[in-house]
């Protein structure tokens, strides 16, 4: 598998995530202290347990599909720096950061959690994997934005008179026994983020915040939905390293070699 690259100085890359959801435990409540308290030992002191309020769409044969309202639980546990950290779900487990060094210092932290959670819990299988980019393509000095990324990207927002408000692009194929969603949201001013993960609970570096021009976020997102007989770390690890490689395409096509030399 192809993992290592060069690193760049500059890289674009200001949020990354993974996902694995795993067999739900109904008394997972249970458990978050003894969770706490390993992951406050390891650098993760910050604690906060939220209720979210989701929707469940079950269509009927009425004209009017039946609409639920329901709660679950989300823990999080950040470091001091509030950069990186995981959220707890009953049936998953994320690992975010907003300061991304190398791909195997991300595996090892998810990995580790994951195994955490497996030691405490008992875990039985694996149904999603997931992993997921967020890159700011900000032109430096007297670039344009045309001089970064694949002109399939750019849309209209080049033609078009007026103001830009917002420029959106999406792909998505069917890959490798994954599915692939690759997005493209260019602005003027700031970053703009999806609005499932508006607000991050992590802060971003500087020179992402003081983003104020022309830009386009690359919203990548690959998962794999495959049920496992079994919860092993070994496959849940290669699977990550499988979809790094697929999501580190993903970017080479949308971005140029002009971009690349400048973040070196």
């Amino acid at each position: 598998m192809k993992t290592s690259a060069t690193k760049m100085s500059r890289a674009p890359v200001f949020y990354t995530l993974a996902q694995v959801q795993f067999n739900p435990i109904a008394q997972m409540a249970d458990y978050v202290a003894q969770v706490q308290e390993r992951l406050r030992r390891s650098g993760f002191p910050d604690f906060r347990a939220e209720e979210q309020l989701g929707l469940t769409i079950r269509r009927l044969d009425e004209s009017q599909p039946d609409v639920q309202h329901q709660k679950h639980m989300r823990w999080s546990f950040t470091n001091a720096q509030r950069t990186e950290g995981y959220f707890l779900f009953s049936n998953a487990l994320v690992f975010h950061t907003t300061r991304y060094d190398t791909f195997s210092d991300f595996l090892k932290k998810t990995i580790t959690g994951l195994s955490l959670i497996h030691e405490v819990v008992e875990l039985a299988y694996v149904e999603r994997i997931g992993l997921r980019y967020l890159d700011a393509i900000a032109p430096l000095a007297s670039d344009t934005l045309q001089q970064y990324i694949n002109p399939s990207l750019l849309g209209f927002s080049t033609d078009l008179e007026g103001h830009l408000s917002h420029s959106f692009t999406e792909t998505v194929t069917d890959f490798e026994g994954g599915k692939l969603v690759a997005r493209a949201v260019i602005t003027e001013g700031g970053l703009a983020l999806s609005p499932d993960l508006a607000p991050l609970q992590l802060e971003l570096e500087t020179r992402f915040t003081e983003i104020n021009s022309r830009n386009a976020v690359l919203d990548t997102d690959y998962f794999v939905v495959n049920r496992s007989d079994s919860f092993e770390i070994k496959k849940i690890e290669d699977q990550l390293l499988k979809s790094h490689d697929i999501i580190t395409n993903a970017f080479k096509i949308s971005v140029t070699s002009y971009a690349v030399s400048r973040w070196l």
